[in-house]
């Protein structure tokens, strides 16, 4: 009870004061601990499993092929950080900040990256199966084969993001905004993308079974040579004439 008030209070504190005026202690490499400032260690290839880094500066860290089975990132800044194939898979990764990382076949598998932000990440490869994304941002990286099944994306943002061949099974991701994205040759059977904002995207190759749009805006977007078998356009806006009418709802 002490622990978790005194982290509260810790959280709340640096919450309410920048990074400039308020500096992290620096972190024992060795004994992570919460809000702590780790940019000088290298846990390449550590375990990690279980370790509780919230609120913790992980800038430019290198985490090449660390195990963080079931960490605590929540609210960590690991900007420009190498999580090269990395194991995050259970971690609570919720408002950690991803910017610019390298997420190369990353695992988040059943991870709790709600409003995480992954702005110009590079997820080539990752893996995000059973995963709670609401409300992240996703904007410009680069997630081109990355796994996405059966996971929770809605209120995301993935404008100009590049997702060529990205697996979206059974994910929802009503409410997202997906502007300018590039999802040629995607799997996207029974993805829900009720109110979705598809403006400009490119759905060249996507395989669409039982797909929902309900009510998503289409406008400009291209499905040219899309597989598709019974997806469902009800309230869709600007529908693409490319779609053959007698293969939607």
């Amino acid at each position: 009870m002490i622990y978790r008030l005194t982290l509260a209070i810790l959280l709340f504190s640096y919450e309410a004061n920048s990074q400039e005026s308020v500096p992290l202690p620096v972190g024992d490499c060795d004994v992570p601990k919460p809000l702590h400032d780790y940019r000088h260690c290298n846990f390449n290839g550590r375990d990690l499993s279980g370790a509780d880094l919230a609120g913790s500066l992980l800038n430019g860290v290198n985490l090449q092929n660390t195990k963080l089975f079931d960490c605590n990132l929540k609210g960590a800044i690991l900007i420009d950080a190498d999580l090269k194939w990395a194991m995050l898979s259970g971690c609570n990764a919720a408002e950690a900040d991803f910017s610019q990382s390298d997420l190369f076949h990353t695992n988040f598998d059943e991870a709790d990256v709600t409003d995480a932000v992954f702005f110009k990440a590079n997820l080539f490869g990752a893996s995000m199966n059973s995963t709670s994304a609401d409300g992240a941002s996703f904007q410009h990286a680069n997630l081109k084969d990355i796994s996405m099944e059966e996971s929770q994306f809605t209120h995301c943002s993935f404008d100009q993001a590049f997702m060529m061949r990205a697996v979206l099974i059974d994910s929802n991701l009503t409410d997202s905004s997906m502007r300018q994205v590039v999802l040629t040759g995607a799997a996207l059977e029974h993805a829900n993308f009720t109110r979705t904002d598809l403006t400009g995207s490119l759905l060249n190759g996507t395989t669409l079974t039982e797909t929902i749009f309900h009510n998503a805006i289409l406008t400009s977007a291209r499905f040219t040579n899309a597989r598709i078998q019974a997806p469902d356009f009800t309230g869709a806006i600007d529908i693409p004439t490319d779609i053959p009418i007698e293969n939607h709802k």
